[in-house]
């Protein structure tokens, strides 16, 4: 007999248990990004489904394929793929209200979902958690998937989380790592023995061709762990393979002057740095998810009375995932002590060069400033001379503005005021000398007026050049 598809759909299913665990404002928030998660072309839609008897996975597109492969009953794993990281889940809204129906999907589930859709820059990167669920067998919803569509009691143990990791992207960039997002949920039937694996974006590593061991109903989470950390060592040893260059910049003692270091080695380190304090934190959430694993399994051992055997081995295999972890958290710890060294060590060095710089900056001013007062103290010398020059000008200027007016009088009356011969009004004296007629006193006073003239000619004359706008602009730019 088939899986029920009647009745209330896995979304509605799921949006009652949302409601019912508090969480409708998260159903409203997976309702809001609807368009952005899931593909509206059929044709693109892909389901992986991988049953435990086949040991291969096959693709379907449709809900009526999913529904008819899942007829048989039993553990099946199903698989939802994505293009990329920053693109939506390749199915359709019914093709997963389908999946919510088979796998009965928790609600906590809806926090890994809304973080998968498409996107067009970096954003909520660092969300990650884990959580369990458990239902008792008088709330557990059909349908059973024991291939015979009785709808016998039975509690149902759920567990959810999302795992981010490391994987090269294979593009022409300088950081050939990408970090990528899967997310795993987990339905398990102890009354049957049956599980509902739903893993989306498995990483490279995992293997989907084997569904895992039928001693223990948790045996895959051993092996998508595993594929999660696969990359963790090679990861982790490019960042002590870049600390190694650049600690090789300034390993060898040297003058600071010589040392090949800038301010942009800083901003690659800082750069760096962020990268390994992401790292850190996702190891860090990888590990609270690997004590919840731990926690949930024994919970769900308690219930099913697993054997011994089987609970050592699963136990065995997480604490060697648990040990590697906290492996590369300690390596992610000493990377960043390396990285503070380094940032430290640059840092000294770039300032011991500052102080270089200022020093030699300083002796520079010192001498320009001698060089400066030397200048000064020639300009000083060189003013002194021109003022006695300037005085030299004025006095020779002062004889020139009285001499000349004299000499242009003079040379005028000098044929007639001043001669030389013998006095006429004396008789019989034949002695020769200068005479000065009494009439040279018009030819003082002609000098003097003229001298006067040029004297005030001249002062209006250099009173009205001061008295120029552009004279005015000239002396204030020279106070200035």
């Amino acid at each position: 007999m088939p899986v029920s598809v009647t009745g209330v759909s896995g979304s509605e299913r799921l949006r009652q248990a949302a409601y019912q665990h508090g969480l409708g404002h998260l159903w409203n928030t997976f309702q809001s990004k609807l368009p952005d998660l899931f593909t509206n072309d059929a044709s693109e839609s892909r389901i992986g489904v991988v049953r435990a008897e086949r040991h291969q996975a096959q693709w379907v597109s449709t809900t009526e394929e999913l529904y008819t492969i899942m007829e048989g009953g039993g553990s099946t794993l199903l698989i939802l793929s994505r293009y990329n990281s920053w693109s939506r889940i390749d199915i359709t809204i019914g093709g997963f209200s389908a999946i919510c129906e088979i796998a009965r999907m928790t609600p906590f589930f809806l926090h890994f979902v809304v973080g998968m859709g498409a996107k067009f820059s970096s954003k909520d990167e660092d969300f990650m958690s884990c959580y369990s669920t458990y239902v008792s067998g008088n709330q557990c919803l059909p349908p059973k998937f024991n291939g015979t569509g009785e709808t016998q009691g039975g509690s149902l143990w759920g567990i959810c989380y999302n795992i981010r990791y490391f994987e090269r992207h294979g593009r022409d960039l300088e950081d050939p790592w990408s970090c990528r997002q899967s997310a795993l949920h987990h339905s398990f039937l102890p009354g049957s023995w049956q599980s509902i694996w739903v893993v989306i974006q498995p990483p490279e590593a995992f293997d989907q061709t084997v569904l895992g061991s039928a001693s223990h109903p948790m045996s895959l989470h051993i092996r998508y762990l595993q594929a999660a950390i696969a990359n963790w060592r090679e990861y982790l040893d490019s960042f002590s393979q870049r600390f190694k260059l650049l600690n090789q910049q300034i390993a060898i003692p040297s003058p600071y002057r010589k040392f090949k270091v800038n301010f942009s080695h800083e901003q690659h380190l800082h750069h760096l740095k962020g990268k390994l304090h992401y790292a850190q934190n996702v190891l860090t959430n990888t590990r609270k998810t690997l004590d919840a694993i731990a926690t949930h399994e024994a919970f769900v051992a308690q219930e099913r009375d697993l054997l011994p055997a089987d609970r050592d081995e699963f136990q065995r295999n997480l604490r060697n995932i648990c040990r590697e972890v906290d492996n590369y958290i300690e390596t992610s710890h000493t990377l960043l002590h390396v990285s503070d060294d380094l940032k430290s060590m640059y840092s000294d060095i770039l300032t011991f060069r500052g102080q270089e710089l200022q020093r030699d900056t300083s002796l520079k001013l010192e001498n320009l400033v001698q060089d400066d007062a030397a200048g000064n103290r020639d300009m000083a010398v060189l003013a002194n001379l021109t003022s006695k020059d300037s005085r030299s000008m004025r006095i020779a200027t002062a004889i020139a503005m009285f001499y000349l007016p004299v000499n242009l009088v003079l040379s005028f009356f000098s044929t007639t005021l001043v001669w030389y011969g013998t006095a006429v009004e004396v008789a019989g004296n034949d002695d020769s000398r200068i005479q000065v007629r009494s009439e040279i006193w018009i030819a003082s006073v002609a000098a003097v007026l003229l001298a006067i003239g040029t004297v005030c000619c001249s002062w209006w004359w250099n009173y009205r050049e001061e008295r120029k706008p552009n004279n005015n602009v000239v002396q204030v730019a020279t106070q200035l």
